[in-house]
């Protein structure tokens, strides 16, 4: 059984006392240590260097301060800690928004046990993979990078974790996107030799954005990240041009051993 020490400690940012509880519930049960519960944003900061959460779950409409401008905030001050947004408002456009500030994932509220497991499994699962990364060392630092690549996730967790695995492939990330039509920008732009491509993504999918990249940009070898292993979906991605494909939670070795064969086919 897993020890309180080997946790990922979990702050709750909320100003509803029955969503907070609810939520330590739900994350109880996944297995996760909820080391405090903040009402309002106004002590957000001071809590986390009291408390030094590895993820931050955080209410988009607080009373103080709106959740995007902490979002931010915590992006410049302590970019190694992920955060969840959560919300009950329904503007189409929040989601980009949260995801261009740097958040990790998303939720809608009213949320389930299932819903709540799944995207923080998956976040806790990255930053896992994050701590293990920083205290390898990179052959392939002052070295002349192999490959370039262009990464677009609407997960800033997610990215931080697929950069370093290709940095440490030695593999030069040289843009990163959260939205579909980013990366077909820094695809026209860098003109990388792959770009990995999220599924699900705002403002335009990973499957819309690799049917410009496959028809204007033919020479940059496409491979998509995703959460669906159903065989429609693959089908379906790979008679649009993609040349690889990596299930979401993703073992670093699958990437290596994906990546590595495009690149030498």
């Amino acid at each position: 059984m897993m020890q309180q020490s080997d946790k990922l400690r979990i702050l709750i940012v909320d100003d509803s006392i029955s969503i907070r509880y609810v939520l330590r519930a739900f994350l109880d049960n996944a297995g996760f240590h909820v080391v405090g519960e903040l009402g309002s944003g106004r002590e957000l900061l001071s809590a986390i260097v009291k408390l030094s959460p590895h993820i931050i779950c955080l209410d988009y409409n607080l009373p103080d301060k709106d959740g995007l401008s902490l979002l931010r905030e915590i992006h410049i001050e302590y970019p190694h800690i992920a955060v969840v947004m959560v919300t009950g408002a329904s503007d189409a456009g929040l989601e980009s928004v949260a995801a261009e500030a740097g958040t990790a994932g998303f939720i809608h509220k009213p949320f389930s046990q299932e819903q709540i497991t799944s995207v923080f499994h998956r976040v806790a699962y990255a930053q896992r993979l994050l701590m293990v990364a920083a205290r390898k060392h990179n052959s392939f630092e002052n070295k002349p990078y192999r490959a370039s690549a262009v990464i677009a996730d609407d997960s800033q967790t997610l990215r931080r974790l697929l950069t370093a695995i290709l940095t440490h492939m030695g593999i030069e990330v040289v843009g990163e996107a959260c939205d579909g039509r980013q990366a077909t920008e820094l695809v026209s732009e860098k003109k990388p030799d792959i770009v990995c491509l999220d599924l699900e993504m705002p403002v335009m999918s990973g499957l819309e954005a690799l049917k410009i990249i496959h028809s204007q940009y033919p020479l940059t070898k496409a491979i998509m990240i995703t959460a669906i292993a159903s065989r429609e979906t693959f089908d379906r991605v790979t008679s649009l041009g993609i040349r690889g494909y990596i299930i979401k939670p993703y073992h670093p070795d699958k990437v290596t051993q994906t990546i590595s064969h495009i690149l030498t086919n």
